[in-house]
């Protein structure tokens, strides 16, 4: 069970963040890389939208344009967690199974993001909570790969209301998340507050990009899954 301490840290940072990305301008993280996306298929790519960072070109992705409404999920909230560092994320239904490595900033105060390699893992915005704490952890992950029509979060737009996310923690605790909505924002009004918000419970937000522009070989929107910690256990 989390902490006073634990607590105030995660609504510190998450205030934080939110307000860092602001200052930053509104600005995307691109997580795409230069090829032409596969058809058929859906169409999102992996990139942060307003977190300061770089905006790397990637291949076309799936695009998905709209958004999943929030639907009624009978699950409780869970206890929020202490800090502690995420090492794995897993989201069967989608087929995602990887390790998650720490995403820090630039020397120029842009958002890191997860290498584009093949099998790469996905990234956890380190000024973010850990998943579990109180407050909304920010993960990363590409549409594509290089060389490559198929990344990591390539199918994170198919994810429903009530479906699942476990991502294992280095306390050897497992963290389960249920979605709550899917949504597909423009990134010229990609709505920060509303994403990097100082969340009053557990949450977490899975970013990618979607809307792959053949023309100019630009992403332009963001995917964003809202899921909220629901239970956990002894990671296996």
């Amino acid at each position: 069970m989390g902490t006073e301490n634990s607590s105030r840290r995660g609504r510190v940072i998450a205030s934080a963040a939110a307000a860092l990305l602001l200052a930053g301008g509104v600005t995307t993280i691109g997580l795409g890389l230069h090829a032409e996306p596969p058809t058929p298929g859906p169409t999102s790519s992996v990139s942060a939208a307003p977190v300061p960072a770089p905006s790397p070109e990637t291949a076309a992705g799936p695009a998905a344009t709209g958004s999943t409404p929030a639907a009624p999920v009978p699950s409780v909230p869970d206890a929020a967690l202490p800090a502690s560092m995420p090492v794995r994320i897993e989201v069967p239904t989608i087929g995602v199974d990887a390790a998650l490595t720490p995403l820090g900033k630039q020397a120029n105060g842009e958002v890191q993001t997860p290498s584009g390699e093949p099998g790469s893992p996905a990234g956890w915005y380190q000024d973010s909570p850990t998943p579990g704490q109180t407050g909304s952890a920010v993960i990363l992950g590409h549409v594509n790969a290089t060389n490559s029509d198929i990344g990591l979060f390539y199918r994170l737009h198919e994810l429903t209301p009530g479906q699942t996310i476990t991502v294992t923690r280095a306390d050897h605790t497992a963290a389960v998340f249920t979605v709550d909505k899917v949504d597909v924002y423009h990134k010229a009004t990609f709505p920060t507050i509303e994403v990097y918000r100082n969340a009053d419970r557990p949450e977490v937000r899975l970013i990618t990009c979607g809307g792959y522009d053949r023309a100019t070989r630009e992403y332009l929107d963001n995917t964003v899954v809202y899921a909220h910690l629901t239970s956990s256990h002894p990671a296996s």
